[in-house]
């Protein structure tokens, strides 16, 4: 077979009777300062004759990849982190950057190996997380120690980077704004519903230590109504709502409210309260978490609380491109505030606990 013959960009200059510097500020440095007549000659000479940059040497030049790590520690059974994912890549779309993903699923040793291939591959940036405080022998941010410029999402402020976090002050914790409403509405008996194991109220998920930390001020904490379950999603929450069903078969057993770790389990647990005759709100209140789009056509619609992955999105990668363009610049440590979605899933039984 015949070897094409690479086009390079002395060939589209020739062509065109133009300087070489002027075709490669054109196609490789994306210079405006040109006539649009000539801007636009030359990208359809380039894509006439089948130009293509040689990027591995663009990269040895400028010492850039344009490439970036994307580390998500979780994994896309969670709509939560798909539609994190999908705003991370559309945003370093947008910036002509080309992403490498790995997914570990809260594998650390997988993690170690992903963060050694970036390395290894020279991508320019990394976007890791979450990054959440865990009871472990070495602190969690030890384990993705790289010398690659980093923003870590949903991490906490000590990190040892730029970190993009949802907003968990006195007033504005996930798990503190469901717990607060439900007592607003007069719940007194609230369960959290497949909680994240091995959590702790000084770590873990910020949702489970906002939740508790809210009922043991009011004295309406009860350690029997912290339902574990992993991984959170629609399938797995069903059957463990069965199992309590099956243990608590009477209402007056059971609580009157339960927050669920996310809005895939809510959905799971009101298939098995129905199944049971349960009503919602009538019988059992609910509240999830993350706003997925499907969250407003469940019936009833279901309250929940917008963590804003979008935004979360675009935060990481803005943080992101001030550091490549500014590596000495001081730590920055952004806040997204969550947003309390009101629906018909929560009822009132009485006055105020607050």
């Amino acid at each position: 077979m015949e070897k094409t013959k690479e086009i390079r960009l002395k060939d589209i200059a020739d062509q065109l009777d133009l300087g070489v510097t002027t075709v490669s500020d054109i196609l490789l440095r994306g210079k405006t300062n040109y006539r649009g007549s000539t801007i636009d000659l030359v990208k359809k000479t380039a894509e006439e004759l089948g130009y293509r940059p040689n990027t591995l040497a663009q990269s040895m030049r400028s010492g850039r990849t344009s490439t970036i790590g994307i580390l998500l520690t979780y994994n896309l059974i969670d709509p939560f982190f798909a539609e994190l994912l999908n705003g991370l890549e559309e945003e370093l779309d947008r910036r002509g950057l080309v992403v490498i993903l790995s997914i570990s699923d809260q594998k650390i040793e997988k993690d170690k190996k992903a963060l050694r291939f970036f390395e290894s591959h020279r991508v320019d940036g990394l976007l890791v997380g979450p990054v959440y405080k865990q009871a472990m022998t070495i602190p969690i941010f030890d384990q993705y120690k790289t010398s690659i410029p980093s923003v870590m999402m949903l991490a906490d402020q000590d990190a040892p980077c730029d970190t993009v976090d949802l907003e968990h002050g006195p007033d504005s914790t996930i798990g503190r704004i469901a717990a607060e409403h439900l007592m607003e509405m007069g719940h007194r008996n609230i369960g959290y519903f497949m909680c994240p194991p091995d959590v702790r109220e000084d770590q873990g998920s910020h949702p489970y230590r906002g939740f508790v930390k809210s009922l043991r001020e009011r004295n309406l904490f009860r350690s029997e109504w912290i339902w574990e379950g992993h991984p959170p999603v629609a399938q797995n929450a069903y059957q463990k709502m069965k199992e309590l069903l099956s243990r608590y078969p009477s209402r007056d057993s059971f609580p009157t409210a339960l927050y669920c770790h996310n809005d895939h389990c809510a959905m799971g647990a009101m298939a098995a309260l129905r199944e049971h005759s349960f009503r919602v709100p009538e019988d059992i209140s609910i509240i999830g978490t993350d706003n997925i789009d499907v969250s407003s056509f469940t019936s009833p619609r279901l309250t929940t609380i917008d963590l804003k992955p979008s935004e979360i999105a675009r935060e990481a990668v803005a943080l992101l491109m001030e550091r490549l363009d500014n590596p000495k610049r001081p730590l920055r440590h952004s806040m997204i505030t969550p947003e309390f979605i009101s629906r018909e899933s929560v009822q009132r039984v009485g006055p105020s606990c607050l």
